[in-house]
């Protein structure tokens, strides 16, 4: 199998798509794999090796507004994914599978097959989501304010009535909101998969007030395995510690 960087997709607004590949030794079909907001393309990679060695080839990216993309978050997301999507064309048939944002943006794609994971359907997202993303979600995002991507979603129309083969997923314990919308996007599509993820899921709990002062730690913390910045100082670090001759 070979894993290599890609630098020659572009999106139709001449946009370089920064991307990894994982490619099987005789690929079948090809996936883009899609992140979610405030992610980027190394969040995916778990999943991307697992398609691979299922004979995919795997292609993860970054939306604008995120990562290594030079563009600003911005109404052309969808041009991204569909650039991934034509260059995997040379495989064969290609699928997109998303989370979240990257869920919702898979329904629009024009892939011969879609994975839309908790996917990002709902028009009114509640107060405590609205919150979440403005406060949480923006911290890796170029964007002209936090409330920029709740106007993207909102302007986004509803999925395409079509007949490809469609897996729609949500966690059993997910956003309320959002199981609702993936569970009417079901019903709205006969042929569609609905699947409910059970395992691994947090519990309610009883959490004290100051717990709301603490989540941003909370979350610097989690977030630090996938920092840009993390990025360039560790290889940096251990590529001189390892490559200097010992006195």
């Amino acid at each position: 199998m070979e894993f290599a960087r890609l630098t020659e997709v572009r999106s139709h607004d001449g946009h370089v798509v920064p991307a990894y590949l994982f490619r099987p030794d005789s690929p079948v079909a090809g996936v883009a794999v899609v992140h979610g907001y405030g992610g980027c393309k190394e969040h995916m990679l778990g999943l991307a090796a697992r398609l691979a060695e299922r004979s995919l080839a795997a292609c993860t990216f970054d939306i604008r507004g995120h990562g290594e993309h030079p563009a600003p978050l911005g109404g052309a997301m969808l041009e991204d994914l569909e650039a991934i999507l034509a260059f995997l064309r040379r495989f064969g048939r290609v699928a997109a599978v998303g989370h979240s944002l990257g869920g919702r943006l898979a329904l629009m794609s024009s892939a011969d097959v879609v994975a839309a994971i908790s996917p990002a359907l709902p028009q009114r997202p509640s107060e405590e989501g609205r919150a979440m993303l403005t406060h949480f979600g923006s911290t890796t995002v170029r964007a002209q304010g936090p409330g920029e991507i709740l106007d993207l979603l909102r302007s986004m129309p509803p999925p395409a009535a079509s007949s490809r083969p469609t897996l729609l997923l949500h966690a059993e314990g997910d956003i309320p909101s959002l199981i609702e919308a993936v569970r009417a996007t079901a019903q709205a599509m006969p042929w569609a998969v609905l699947q409910v993820i059970s395992q691994h899921q947090h519990q309610p709990a009883v959490l004290p007030a100051s717990l709301l002062a603490y989540l941003p730690r909370w979350f610097n913390h989690i977030d630090l395995k996938a920092n840009a910045e993390l990025y360039v100082k560790v290889p940096a670090w251990l590529a001189g510690q390892l490559t200097a001759r010992p006195e």
